[in-house]
């Protein structure tokens, strides 16, 4: 059984209801978050071992100021810089731009939405894998 905690942010409902369920049968610890206020709501409680990221989040709240998925990040990585977990962003635009802006922002993977279930269950592993290992290292 995993004990790792994933947030998963999607405004899509029954999308993020999928991606959190398949997480679950998976042995994760899955955390929903359809809007931006929501996800910030969660970082604030508990920060997450990976970071599964929509790039267009809706929200309701005129006060977040916040519906692009890469300036949620920025703001999270500012608020929270002792947490280095992996991001996946989790996608349908298929533009090149998209990979490069996450490779800047140091975006462990984009993953298509659409992209085959075990395929991204081998992603979030790696990512989480990798991430291990370099925390182990880092205290060693």
């Amino acid at each position: 059984m995993n004990t790792e905690c994933i947030l998963v942010v999607e405004d899509a409902r029954l999308l993020l209801s999928v991606l959190t369920a398949q997480l679950h049968a998976q042995g994760y610890e899955a955390i929903g978050a359809a809007t931006i206020s929501e996800a910030i709501h969660v970082t604030h409680t508990r920060v997450p071992d990976l970071l599964i990221l929509d790039l267009t989040v809706l929200d309701s709240d005129p006060f977040a100021g916040l519906t692009d998925g890469f300036a949620f990040l920025s703001m999270l990585r500012r608020s929270h810089p002792e947490a280095d977990f992996p991001v996946i962003v989790y996608t349908g635009d298929p533009s090149s731009e998209v990979d490069a802006r996450a490779a800047a922002e140091g975006v462990f993977a984009v993953v298509r939405k659409g992209t085959p279930t075990g395929e991204f269950a081998s992603i979030v592993r790696l990512a989480l894998d990798e991430w291990g290992a370099r925390r182990m290292a880092a205290t060693n």
